[in-house]
């Protein structure tokens, strides 16, 4: 059963990855608009067209992400209104996760897919693709998770996602496996 398949009212979060980890609004998902498949991500996050979605955005972005919004078919988004403050998730380099890894209990969550799985992985790493996270499938609540996927994009949708359901301890890897990290 999808995430959100009782869900009337979402805050989507289309501004790049950077500006969501570091000015989050609290109770919004992050899907940005640019530089990794908006439109896939915000239909498989947020089926239900006649949902009610306040959309933050940038001022640049603004009209072209209510287009694209809009003509999804999407027929209660509007913009919202907000200022530049907000929380600082958690998130660490590809050198600070390496240090941590050596002094750390912390959970490493993979969120990409299973044939991104084949190619290398994580050692140790928790496996559950994002597509699954969007179906029901969540990890153990008692841990703290490093999560990652190919390049930062997924692990932060994920990570606000999990925020969003009160899930976990969590802290997005910047840049995702492509940043060299220690492979299995």
């Amino acid at each position: 059963m999808h995430i959100f398949t009782d869900r009337k009212y979402i805050i989507i979060d289309t501004r790049s990855s950077d500006e969501f980890l570091d000015h989050h609004i609290e109770g919004s998902v992050f899907v940005g608009f640019s530089g990794g498949n908006f439109k896939h991500w915000l239909e498989l996050l947020l089926p239900d067209k006649h949902a009610d979605i306040e959309v933050i955005a940038t001022v640049i972005d603004a009209d072209k992400v209510m287009m694209v919004v809009n003509e999804l078919g999407y027929t209660k988004a509007k913009l919202m209104e907000f200022d530049s403050t907000g929380e600082v998730l958690n998130h660490i380099s590809a050198n600070e996760f390496k240090k941590m890894q050596q002094t750390s209990d912390s959970a490493v969550l993979d969120v990409r897919e299973v044939d991104e799985y084949q190619q290398g992985s994580i050692a140790n790493a928790e496996k559950l693709p994002l597509s699954d996270l969007l179906q029901g499938q969540l990890p153990n609540e008692d841990k703290e998770y490093i999560v990652h996927c190919g390049s930062g994009y997924r692990s932060v949708i994920a990570l606000s996602l999990l925020k969003l359901l009160g899930r976990c301890k969590l802290i997005n890897l910047d840049g995702g496996y492509q940043q060299g990290l220690d492979k299995k």
